[in-house]
């Protein structure tokens, strides 16, 4: 029974090594999208927003067509997640340590080496997370206002909206 309940835990230890292992390869995972937003502004106004916003947050302009802006910039990693994810690959590899070590005695210490590997996460995250991006926006004029096209990161994409509408209405 005991030996059931070890090797139990021992496919569970696994599975949860699996969703930690697919937890970092999508930190790193490009989320680029495209969406539209609609400003009260005129188009002049909205381009003059959109690219003080932009070169605020160190993009700067690498092309001007007539209606359309690619800004060009560099994602840094950010410190917290590479030290959230070096802890979990910690704590993920003690505890396959430990399940190795009850299953497997005559393995001794060499199991508890394991939780060495943890660093090796975060240096992971730290080496593909930074990496060039670009934003293309095109700006096209409505009845009511203008029209944002605009393709980024899904994140940059949510703070660009919400800062924007605050300037622009």
């Amino acid at each position: 029974m005991q030996q059931v309940t070890i090797l139990s835990t021992l496919v569970l230890t696994l599975l949860m090594l699996v969703g930690l292992f697919f937890f970092l390869r999508a930190s790193v995972k490009d989320r680029t999208e495209e969406a539209e937003l609609d400003f009260s502004s005129q188009p002049q106004q909205l381009a003059h927003s959109l690219r003080a916003y932009l070169e605020g947050r160190s993009y700067r302009l690498v092309e001007e067509q007539e209606r359309r802006l690619v800004f060009s910039g560099v994602v840094a990693p950010s410190r917290f997640l590479a030290v959230f994810l070096t802890l979990l690959a910690l704590l993920g590899l003690i505890c396959l340590a430990l399940v190795l070590a009850v299953l497997l005695p005559a393995g001794g210490w060499a199991f508890a080496l394991l939780p060495l590997l943890s660093p090796l996460a975060g240096l992971f995250y730290w080496s593909r997370a930074r990496r060039p991006e670009q934003v293309v926006a095109r700006i096209v004029a409505t009845s009511q206002g203008a029209k944002l096209v605009i393709q980024a990161h899904r994140d940059e994409i949510l703070v660009l909206k919400d800062t924007l509408e605050t300037v622009n209405g």
